[in-house]
């Protein structure tokens, strides 16, 4: 069942961005980020409580706070990162951080993965990494350059490096979880993180809230969505590999694409279908496997 739930990651993921990226046009990114958590908050409660309030020990805590900690930190060095034209010349290195995932995965919980699962996760970086690299029109290696020439792009792969940890910090702390309720978790952590934003947000502009108001219906769905995807990544972890799950959640560039061909009329180049077939190759090994 995991599978599904990552592939529903993966889906709703790639309208997330979409979404985002309409919003960053006329919104500040610090209020986009802020709206992803606080509208999800109200869809949460009713699932997080509907069975009571679930038996969690002292790790869960330490677990979750950590959680918070470490996405904050990485997500504020990715988007200074990507300042400028900067972004599509370095995401397609975001795709090797699968394996520190599975490496991660196999030292925290001895996630064991089968041959198979690991030629498909190595097919899904490779096909990534090309479709990326075929989008930004760069030359195969130029990413790797930047992390000797730029500061941004290496900030841009730390974050990389400590989002995986995020995802061993929230399955440790379901895995402390009587009961196990993703959505409880979910709501705690979307708490916690739009307080601190709110905090942030507040000191950096006092009118946000005009700022909401005159954009609710975008700042809303978007947080809608990302409610929804993150339960499907988080019961996808539950029950998946680290690894596998993150895997298949990649697929979301090729879903980007789709969404963008239909709706837009985007029509991508023939190197970045090359790449897309290479990911849903990948995907499909670690369904056999």
């Amino acid at each position: 069942m995991w599978f599904w739930f990552a592939i529903g990651s993966a889906l709703t993921s790639a309208i997330s961005v979409i979404l985002n990226k309409k919003a960053l046009k006329n919104i500040d990114t610090s209020l986009v980020s802020w709206s992803l958590f606080a509208f999800s908050i109200p869809f949460l409660i009713y699932p997080a409580f509907k069975d009571g309030w679930p038996q969690v020990n002292n790790m869960f805590w330490v677990a979750t706070i950590a959680s918070i900690i470490s996405f904050a930190y990485a997500k504020t060095l990715a988007l200074k990162s990507l300042k400028g034209n900067l972004m599509s010349e370095v995401v397609p290195l975001a795709f090797f951080a699968v394996l520190f995932q599975y490496v991660l995965g196999l030292i925290f919980f001895s996630e064991v993965l089968k041959l198979t699962s690991i030629f498909g996760l190595v097919l899904i970086i490779l096909g990534g990494y090309l479709l990326k690299v075929e989008e930004a029109k760069e030359g195969i290696f130029k990413p790797f350059k930047l992390l000797f020439t730029n500061k941004g792009a290496v900030m841009y792969l730390t974050a990389m490096a400590i989002m995986p940890f995020t995802s061993v910090f929230d399955k440790t702390g379901l895995m402390n979880m009587k009961n196990v309720n993703q959505s409880f978790l979910l709501l705690w952590e979307n708490v916690a993180t739009t307080l601190l934003i709110g905090f942030y947000i507040t000191r950096k502009n006092r009118n946000w809230i005009k700022e909401v108001k005159n954009n609710f219906f975008t700042l809303f769905l978007s947080g809608v969505v990302y409610a929804t995807l993150s339960l499907f990544y988080l019961y996808g972890i539950t029950g998946g590999s680290l690894a596998l799950v993150s895997g298949v959640k990649k697929l979301e560039v090729f879903f980007i694409l789709v969404i963008g061909w239909f709706l837009f009329k985007d029509r991508p180049k023939r190197g970045v279908w090359i790449g897309s077939f290479i990911m849903l190759l990948g995907v499909i090994l670690i369904k056999v496997g």
